[in-house]
């Protein structure tokens, strides 16, 4: 089968076979997407009433919607051959994840949950599964679990009760009403998510017979052992979950799998809070049971919840299986009793969102008494401080344009960065007043990129130009702590001093190197001293001895400890993760933890909207899209639309609703723009300097077009390829800033790098006018961003073309208008222009405003294009529909180290 065509499928590889057929790997050649085959056995089509039944039931099982059911895309019959087509989802089956052991309870948990919403979604279309088991649920590497086999079970069920040799695996799951031949509801789903629950927990079924009919009696007849009397640590209330999911009479059952799902949800945010009732038992060696034969005791119990005071038959087992333990313990049987510590201080969680909040941009106070964000953007952004004893909110006055906001020891003053035109670090106090100015920050790009202040409130060490400088707290020129020289991690972010004992000596900071490629630094101030710590990002220590720190890529959330010695500098142990979401990280002295969760990386839609800013069309599926990606590039005749989601170029088919992967390398390929009069796509990697292109198919493999020794961002290349513009900052390799192009020669090669310009600025964004005599771009020479036009490649008169500041210009297709996005507003801006016989510039018209152009990633990369016709804009929104960001959330977690205690140890 392998390497043959079935209908519009190429079959590439054999994925698994069993007693319901084989599955395959296949590509659509088609819709150019990868799919999974599974042609089903032929013993199971023999009876034509069955099948018309299961034809008749996967179709509407195909109509279904949802990220935790597996899509099927089509059933088909070819030469005799029934198979289904769906989606391949790369990863394990939940079987094969168990067979490696009992899960986690969290994973345990967030998997149930997932595998009750996707029943959930069938149950609300009156479809039945009849066949939930691990076999039939696949899990992918980031924990993403979808039920598969919608229908299947329909086909089968008519003959499963009369075979031999039935696969004991299917058997194990089926509700008591299902295995005595009764009519089945959504119940019975319920019953096998709760032997799914079961096994994920225990690691083996809560039904072990070792042939059918003995597993049969057992479901009708018998109740499974207690988890809570099988494995240390399960919360009670987990247990009543799964024996309300496995009660006998389906009328005791949890009724729905929202209900379940509700509660395993509930659940998890209790045991993050540290606030779930665990009842943990062992036996008398000590080693895991079988069975709930030989001896139970019971370690610790604690009350139990209000919502369990009356309980259905399937809960008290629970207890009934627990008292009779404790009556063995009073009876004089030998147990080991082990009390659970209580933590130290209570784990206490909560957040909060306020509006138009900026994400990564909150801090604790060094004391923990309040929280500091930022809200806005550009010139209208400010500082708030938060009170967390009293829960007030007040704006800080005097804070307008600040950014990169960190506390001073005492938790009294506040620095900050100002951006245009001034470029300056600032203090102020927490209750406002007139900012001092401490100094000029070295660098118009990444002008401050994380501050500190010294324990003993004298010195602050700052980022910029992701370099590291030291100045006075009171205010004086900035000092280079060190020369970065040439190594591959060579920039320098998000410094953070250390509270050693003797003194303020250590510094720890982001040594880095690419958005992909950060490391954990530390610097004895004293000595110079400079190690890595190992991989990761943004590091904050906290007094409980660990560094708190975000993942090696940026682009991705999470958050881990490290542990780590204020003596030695060094890290003592193996970093573990405390958060999958979380992002930007501070910890105050007695152990509040604070990070952001929400908009930074979280899914868009990309949308198509008209000139009044409404969406007309969005294109495709929500997708993740976070930092330097996005910049969505229109093709020349506005069928296409290339764009970078999660590190990869892809280009979406308008007119056939499909997509094209044109990369898939370790690198980041960002900053889309068709060429070759759009039949190419151009793109810059962040493997290497350079500007490599791809067929828009991806038919052929990519091919370097240009290097250059400068770093661009963003770039443009001319209606006829003849040229590639690129604009650099300060920042850059060469230390300035300016424009640069390539022009190709007669023989297609293009030639050494022609400067245009050098300033000691930014210039970015450069976009040819269509008949490629004009060159538009954004500059801050005046020191603040704003929208220029001039001749290219050279020649008289330059033209400032908005009026209170722009970034990211695009031009019509006929020239006739220049879009740019208003600096600080999110507003897209058009303004009429000709561009001959001489150039001439109207005014400004104001079309509609989307935090979806501004908020994302850096300002000058683009968030939008023009199609042809000028009337419609692919852009990005939030999604869910709604415009701007998606919500970002502040959570907070005080004494966050106790939730971690027996983990860290």
């Amino acid at each position: 089968m392998v390497g043959q065509t079935i209908s519009h499928y190429r079959v590439v590889a054999k994925l698994g076979e069993g007693g319901m057929g084989i599955v395959y790997k296949a590509e659509d050649t088609t819709l150019e997407r990868t799919v999974a085959l599974k042609f089903l056995a032929q013993h199971l089509l023999n009876d034509e009433e069955a099948k018309e039944r299961f034809l008749r039931e996967a179709k509407a099982a195909a109509a279904l919607s949802h990220p935790n059911i597996c899509t099927v895309y089509e059933i088909a019959e070819v030469d005799g051959k029934t198979f289904i087509a769906m989606e391949f989802v790369k990863g394990e089956t939940l079987e094969e994840r168990i067979a490696a052991g009992p899960l986690t309870l969290k994973d345990a948990l967030d998997i149930g949950r997932q595998v009750a919403d996707g029943l959930e979604a069938a149950h609300e279309e009156n479809i039945i599964h009849r066949d939930i088991k691990p076999a039939n649920v696949m899990v992918d590497a980031k924990g993403h679990a979808k039920v598969m086999d919608f229908g299947l079970a329909r086909l089968t069920e008519a003959s499963r009760l009369t075979k031999t040799n039935t696969a004991m695996g299917t058997v194990a799951y089926m509700s008591p009403e299902h295995a005595q031949g009764i009519e089945v509801d959504t119940r019975t789903d319920i019953w096998a998510l709760g032997c799914v629950l079961y096994e994920m927990i225990f690691g083996q079924r809560p039904f072990q017979g070792q042939y059918d009919q003995a597993l049969l009696y057992e479901i009708v007849h018998q109740e499974p052992a207690a988890l809570t009397g099988l494995r240390t640590g399960v919360p009670v209330e987990l247990e009543f979950i799964v024996n309300e999911c496995l009660a006998k009479d389906r009328d005791d059952r949890t009724g729905t799998a929202q209900e379940v799902s509700r509660k395993l949800r509930t659940l998890a945010e209790k045991l993050k809070s540290g606030h779930s009732t665990i009842l943990r038992t062992t036996n008398l060696t000590g080693a895991v049971p079988a069975t709930m034969t030989g001896a139970q005791t019971v370690e610790s119990a604690e009350a139990l919840p209000p919502d369990a005071v009356v309980m259905k038959r399937s809960s008290q087992r629970a207890l009934q299986g627990l008292a009779a333990a404790v009556i063995l313990a009073l009876l004089g049987v030998t147990y080991a009793y082990l009390t659970v510590p209580e933590p130290d201080k209570p784990v206490r969680r909560f957040s909060f969102a306020p509006d138009d909040y900026i994400a990564r941009t909150s801090v604790i106070s060094p004391d923990g008494k309040s929280i500091l964000y930022r809200t806005g953007s550009g010139a209208q952004a400010s500082l708030w401080l938060r009170s967390l004893s009293e829960e007030s909110v007040r704006e800080i006055p005097g804070t307008e344009g600040a950014y990169r906001a960190f506390g001073s020891p005492d938790s009294r003053s506040i620095g900050f960065g100002i951006g245009t035109p001034d470029f300056e670090l600032r203090r102020i106090s927490i209750d406002g007043g007139d900012a001092i100015t401490l100094t000029e920050l070295p660098s118009q790009t990444d002008a401050l990129v994380g501050g500190t202040w010294s324990p003993d409130g004298e010195r602050i060490v700052f980022s910029s130009g992701r370099r590291l400088y030291e100045i006075p707290a009171r205010g004086g020129e900035p000092e280079l702590l060190f020369d970065p020289g040439d190594a591959p991690r060579s920039t320098s972010i998000y410094p953070h001093f250390l509270p050693t004992d003797n003194g303020s000596q250590g510094l720890v900071y982001t040594a880095w190197g690419s958005p992909t490629d950060r490391a954990l630094a530390v610097m004895d101030l004293k000595t110079g001293e400079r190690r890595d710590l190992g991989l990761g990002g943004e590091p904050f220590y906290s007094s409980d001895g660990y560094l708190i720190h975000g993942p090696t890529d940026q682009n991705e959330p999470g958050l881990r400890a490290l542990p780590f010695s204020l003596d030695t500098l060094e890290a003592t142990g193996q970093s573990f993760p405390i958060d999958e979401t979380g992002r930007t990280v501070s910890v105050s002295r007695d152990g509040t933890l604070v990070y952001t969760d929400g908009a930074a990386g979280g899914p868009r839609q990309i949308v198509v909207r008209d000139r009044s800013g409404t969406i007309v069309q969005p294109v495709g599926d929500p997708v993740a899209i976070s930092y330097a990606q996005g910049t969505p590039a229109v093709s020349p005749d506005g069928r296409y639309i290339a764009i970078t989601v999660e590190g990869d170029v892809w280009v979406y088919d308008l007119e056939r609703d499909v997509r094209t992967r044109l990369t898939a390398s370790d690198a980041i390929e960002r900053v889309p723009v068709w060429i070759s009069s759009g039949s190419e796509v151009a793109y810059i990697t962040s493997g290497q300097i350079s500007v490599m292109a791809r067929v828009a198919d991806a038919s052929t493999a990519p091919r370097v077009v240009v290097e250059t020794d400068r770093i661009p961002s963003t770039w443009g290349a001319s209606t006829d390829s003849r040229y590639l513009a690129y604009g650099a900052s300060a920042g850059s390799t060469e230390g300035e800033g300016g424009l640069s192009y390539h022009e190709r020669g007669a023989d297609g090669a293009y030639s050494q790098r022609i400067d245009i310009l050098l300033t000691p600025g930014h210039e970015n964004g450069p976009e040819f006018s269509p008949n490629n005599r004009y060159l538009a771009y954004n500059s801050n020479e005046t020191g603040r961003f704003e929208i220029y036009v001039r001749p290219f490649p050279d020649g008289p008169g330059k033209w400032r073309v908005s009026t209170n500041g722009g970034r990211q210009p695009r031009w019509s297709a006929d020239g006739s208008e220049l879009f740019y996005v208003e600096d600080g507003t999110n507003m897209l801006t058009a303004v009429p222009v000709s561009t001959g016989p001489t150039f001439t510039v109207g005014a400004p018209q104001a079309l509609f405003a989307s935090e979806g152009l501004q908020r994302l990633g850096n300002n000058n990369w683009w968030k939008y294009d023009v199609f042809p016709d000028s009337q419609r804009f692919v852009t990005l929104a939030p999604a869910g529909g709604d415009d701007g960001d998606s919500l970002t959330t502040i959570r907070v977690v005080e004494n966050w180290y106790e939730e971690f205690r027996d983990q860290a140890q």
